[in-house]
């Protein structure tokens, strides 16, 4: 008797052990297939990107396709699922990070207001998400240009804000982002073509009830190397002046009533990583400093409000506004 219990307590225990393995080895199969599977929705793979640069359409399509799901998965952005096909993608490779291969850049134009850049880092063949820059205006294009005395580079965006339906403006400017801090740091915007249309009663209660104003600002922005790497921003603004009623005259009936011309100078400088129109460091109340910017040039104060102020920036990045002559350039 005492050897009968003694034989089915060992069958049931040698079968128990079978039992547990089996249930863990069906579990893992399962947890590992299941986080392949999720890593897939994460991950951006060679084969992918071998379809997304394939001749034929339909295979880049669903590469297209699969790709903006990997952003928006990565992103968090599940809502714009509902709107991939109206998603515009172009995709980039540089060295935007420090000490690093080659990045994938990816760009998502979600609507005609809003876009965001993901970035993906190589691991082994396929691409892993690293990165965002978001709350961006529709890009046209994004480009790269060397960082004097590092390993990487600038992005250079080129976006729109195209308002002329209802706030009758159109804008097409450059943002700079760098690298650094663990973050990437917008450091430096221009327009490079500026248009608006307004009353002139909108801005002045004493103007004409019926004159119309157009102002056209274009910046030609030109990239140098010499032995530093600089910004020559060259530009021109124009007035025109139309009359009519409540609706804006046609374009025809604008009339050129002012020119002016400037050109400024924007020099990298290394100590503050940003871009100064100061060659060097300057000092301001006992404080270092940087010029960043000059109002008189700027789109935002089209109008002349505050015409003879500089835009300076301090070593921790604060922002100071102060009448030009209270510092020298120099």
């Amino acid at each position: 008797m005492k050897k009968k219990i003694f034989f089915l307590l060992i069958t049931f225990l040698i079968t128990s052990t079978m039992l547990y393995y089996k249930f863990e080895s069906v579990n893992f199969v399962y947890t590992t297939t299941f986080n392949i599977a999720n890593r897939s929705k994460m991950t951006i793979t060679k084969d992918l990107m071998e379809d997304y640069k394939s001749y034929d359409e339909s295979v880049r399509k669903r590469a297209e396709k699969v790709i903006k799901e990997v952003c928006l998965n990565n992103l968090g952005y599940e809502n714009w699922k509902d709107y991939m096909d109206y998603i515009d993608i172009n995709i980039y490779k540089s060295n935007i990070l420090p000490s690093s291969g080659q990045e994938l850049i990816v760009n998502l134009n979600l609507s005609k207001d809003l876009a965001v850049i993901c970035i993906f880092t190589q691991e082994g063949q396929n691409y892993i998400f690293w990165n965002k820059i978001e709350n961006l205006l529709p890009i046209e294009v994004i480009k790269f240009v060397k960082i004097p005395d590092k390993d990487y580079n600038f992005l250079v965006v080129y976006e729109i804000n195209d308002e002329r339906l209802g706030a009758y403006f159109y804008e097409k400017l450059i943002e700079i982002y760098m690298y650094k801090s663990n973050q990437f740091i917008n450091i430096w915007k221009k327009s490079f073509y500026f248009e608006e249309i307004y009353k002139s009663s909108w801005i002045d209660e004493r103007a004409p009830g019926n004159e119309w104003v157009k102002n056209i600002v274009h910046n030609k922005i030109d990239f140098i190397y010499d032995d530093n790497l600089k910004i020559l921003v060259s530009g021109t603004r124009r007035k025109y002046l139309a009359f009519g009623n409540n609706d804006v005259p046609a374009a025809s009936s604008f009339k050129l009533k002012s020119t002016s011309s400037y050109e400024d100078v924007y020099y990298w400088n290394k100590e503050f990583e940003t871009f100064s129109m100061s060659e060097n460091v300057l000092t301001f109340k006992g404080t270092s400093v940087v010029i960043v910017g000059d109002t008189k040039t700027d789109v935002r104060n089209i109008h002349g409000y505050s015409n003879e102020k500089y835009k300076l920036q301090t070593f921790s990045g604060k922002i100071i506004y102060i009448k030009k002559n209270s510092i020298s350039k120099d």
